[in-house]
């Protein structure tokens, strides 16, 4: 294929990214009402959700490249860098002045002015909210349009391999090397934080993405010729996973660790092969992938905003049932603020545009139904 389009199954990806980075978020929440949680069934679900959820940042990465390198496999347009930039700096900024409030509060400090402008400065410069995606998303932005043409000359068995290599090294340094060299806060926060941001993190997700959005016929037609494979893969890679957690290996409770080089892959290729054989989307899917960039950035603030008004009144809950309410109640809400602000003229600056992929997947699903690689807009 050719062209700039949008398969159907990266409406389906960006879905399920969105809500499994939601989900991670409902699973903190909940703890920070009911820990210590005294039924260990709820604690073991709870734990399970959020390890294999956690894959949904790096899903977010290989959308990213996956659309740019699929979409423009010959020439970048003019305007390539100046039309994100502008996408994602805004809200980037603007999401990050209102993080600081609840950084704030969080800290135990006054609400002061001093308080909330250097929390703010660090929510923009060290990216020290759950934005911090959008810097690396830059990253490779930048990283994409620097090498574009020599990306196209690099062949797939030299930079797949390399790239994952640089990314287990950098993540299993950080995931089994514990902080030295610097104060016990210090060293925490560079290992545990600041270690997200550089590429290298990523770089494997990075590389993925832009060889399969390059060469996506190819990539589909293996995923079908692989089938069995390719619905194994995240069974055997999610127990991996869900058992070397229980083991704490490493101990590292986020989407940084090793094991998500392998995990990202065969959650990410096992969507592609199963969208690929629907004959429409639903609605809801088109509709939350149309807001995700809005959701991802807004429910975290909005749950932390449950959790005031919650805990005080159903602490004594069981703590699956306030699972269930948080991710419900909030991903509603941050579905609903992101769609009112987005009908203002400034409120794309707040939260981040909504996609428009729902008429163009109704009037693609009503003129040709068989093809689902065919796409919106």
């Amino acid at each position: 294929m050719s062209g700039k389009k949008l398969s159907y199954e990266i409406l389906l990806l960006r879905c399920i990214g969105c809500l499994f980075v939601a989900a991670v978020h409902a699973v903190i929440m909940t703890y920070r009402i009911h820990d210590p949680i005294p039924n260990e069934l709820y604690r073991l679900a709870l734990n399970s959700i959020r390890t294999i959820c956690s894959v949904g940042t790096p899903i977010f990465i290989f959308i990213t490249e996956f659309l740019i390198a699929k979409n423009y496999k010959e020439d970048l347009p003019k305007q390539f860098i100046s039309k994100r930039l502008k996408v994602l700096i805004p809200p980037y900024i603007a999401m990050g002045i209102i993080g600081s409030l609840y950084k704030v509060q969080e800290s135990g400090q006054p609400f002061t002015a001093y308080n909330l402008g250097m929390q703010s400065l660090k929510n923009i410069f060290l990216a020290d909210y759950n934005g911090y995606f959008i810097v690396i998303i830059i990253q490779f932005i930048l990283i994409h349009y620097l090498f574009h043409y020599k990306l196209k000359l690099w062949p797939a068995k030299i930079v797949l391999p390399a790239s994952f290599l640089v990314n287990f090294v950098y993540l299993a340094f950080f995931n089994f090397v514990p902080p030295f060299g610097f104060s016990e806060s210090t060293g925490n926060y560079i290992w545990y934080y600041l270690s997200w941001m550089p590429f290298f993190g990523w770089a494997f997700y990075f590389a993925l993405g832009y060889y399969c959005g390059k060469h996506y016929d190819k990539f589909i037609e293996t995923l079908n010729r692989r089938k069995w494979l390719i619905l194994a893969a995240p069974l055997f890679f999610g127990a991996v996973l869900l058992g070397t957690k229980m083991l704490g290996i490493p101990k590292v409770n986020t989407s940084k660790t090793i094991w998500y080089l392998f995990f990202m892959p065969s959650v990410t290729f096992v969507i592609f092969y199963l969208s690929s054989k629907l004959k429409s989307v639903p609605n809801f899917v088109v509709s939350i992938s149309d807001h995700s960039f809005g959701i991802y950035l807004t429910h975290a603030v909005i749950m932390r905003v449950f959790v005031l008004l919650y805990k005080p009144h159903f602490a004594d809950a069981p703590a699956i049932v306030t699972f269930v309410l948080i991710y419900v109640t909030c991903v509603g809400l941050a579905m609903a603020v992101t769609n009112v602000l987005n009908k203002v003229p400034f409120g794309k600056y707040l939260v981040g545009p909504v996609r428009d992929n729902a008429k163009a997947v109704r009037k693609q699903q009503g003129l040709d139904a068989p093809s689902v690689a065919t796409a919106a807009k």
